[in-house]
């Protein structure tokens, strides 16, 4: 691995701080802007190269210790060598370079940094268990016991046994056997208990709302702030509003804000989430609400649809596809209520919805990624007069 010595210049997306080194740009984790460090090199392309801080030579004064032994080894956490605070304020900034008209008017919302997960997949290989080293299939030894993000109810002390943990007592089970090859284990937090979720169904509660999560089904991980963003969701709603929620899971943002809505539409390309929308709805007590099965990337939004003018969107980090973008045109929703968990899919689909006559009146940025370099964008467009 070729080493480098080199002084860091700004903060870029991804985790990165960006630098220059004989006519390539060089991404480095681990370092801050006005840092001289050395680094190793792990990619070089043609015109982008990659790296990792090894030692700091001029360290700056927002460096800190980091508190997790494996960091930049897992490579699931960023920011690590600098406080939450300035983690938060980077994040910002990188979000407003993105939209500069939005600068200084960012809503920043967020909780806890440590345990906020509320769901975990700890890979499993020859008796060992936790997370697998950064662009390997090597396991970082007991990293399953020391996570910070993790919620501790879902951390595994032992590599031979987990617990299903509950108010009450906790209850032993055994690892699957692997079988000479890589398993994974995939555990959540399901009301007072836990449980692998690529296999069983979750129960959630909250905002007097109870929902049931399918096997393998889509939860919003971050424990702390899902009721903040749902009442930010609602905030953005208009009274009695008539719903089209586009890529609506098993119902989560409708169903808890039935109060706000009249009647809703969802669609869902995965035909199980769509069965337990249903069943959801019903056990909160609501009638008018329809579902159905849509592939988003792959088919067109009815022309029957226009009867609901305001949209919740949830996407992917793949974001809004063309065809969306199309009938969002044709149908001319009066808003669209956007969450998004990638900046820059985002940035692209606000632009292509500006061209046809939207105007984004509101932008927050939800940290539900706290030491990662992931976030959450709620923005709402609304149609021009």
């Amino acid at each position: 691995m070729e080493k480098l010595q080199i002084k860091l210049e700004k903060w870029a997306n991804g985790g990165y701080c960006l630098s220059h080194h004989d006519g390539h740009a060089v991404f480095v984790e681990g370092g801050i802007p006005g840092e001289t460090v050395d680094i190793s090199l792990t990619k070089q392309g043609n015109k982008e190269w990659f790296g990792f801080v090894n030692s700091v030579i001029e360290s700056s004064p927002l460096r800190v210790p980091s508190d997790c032994p494996v960091y930049l080894e897992c490579g699931g956490c960023s920011y690590r060598h600098i406080s939450y605070e300035e983690e938060v304020k980077v994040k910002t900034s990188l979000l407003e370079l993105m939209f500069p008209e939005w600068v200084g008017k960012v809503e920043v919302v967020t909780g806890p940094s440590v345990g906020y997960r509320n769901n975990v997949q700890w890979q499993v290989e020859g008796g060992q268990i936790g997370f697998f080293a950064k662009n390997t299939h090597r396991i970082i030894p007991d990293s399953s016991s020391h996570c910070k993000n993790v919620d501790k109810r879902l951390l595994i002390e032992n590599p031979n046994d987990f617990a299903i943990l509950s108010k009450q007592k906790p209850n032993q089970t055994r690892l699957p056997k692997t079988q000479n090859k890589a398993n994974s284990l995939s555990l959540r937090l399901s009301q007072n208990a836990v449980v692998q979720y690529e296999k069983e169904e979750t129960k959630f509660e909250f905002l007097s709302t109870k929902l049931t999560v399918p096997a393998k089904g889509f939860f919003q991980i971050n424990q702390f702030l899902m009721e903040t963003w749902i009442q930010k969701i609602k905030s953005l709603l208009p009274k009695d509003a008539n719903v089209l929620e586009l890529f609506c899971g098993c119902g989560t943002i409708g169903i808890t804000l039935r109060d706000r809505i009249k009647s809703l539409y969802g669609i869902e390309s995965h035909e199980k989430s769509i069965q337990y929308a249903n069943q959801n709805a019903k056990a909160n007590g609501i009638t008018t609400y329809q579902y159905a099965v849509l592939d988003l990337y792959q088919k067109h939004i009815p022309k029957d649809l226009k009867t609901f003018p305001t949209w919740i969107v949830n996407p992917p980090r793949a974001g809004l596809s063309k065809g969306i973008i199309e009938t969002a045109e044709m149908l001319k929703p009066k808003e669209i209520v956007y969450s998004s968990c990638n900046p820059s899919t985002l940035r692209r689909d606000v632009t292509s919805l500006k061209e046809i006559g939207y105007e984004m009146d509101h932008l927050s940025l939800f940290d539900f990624f706290p030491r990662t370099n992931h976030y959450e964008v709620l923005v709402r467009l609304r149609k021009r007069k």
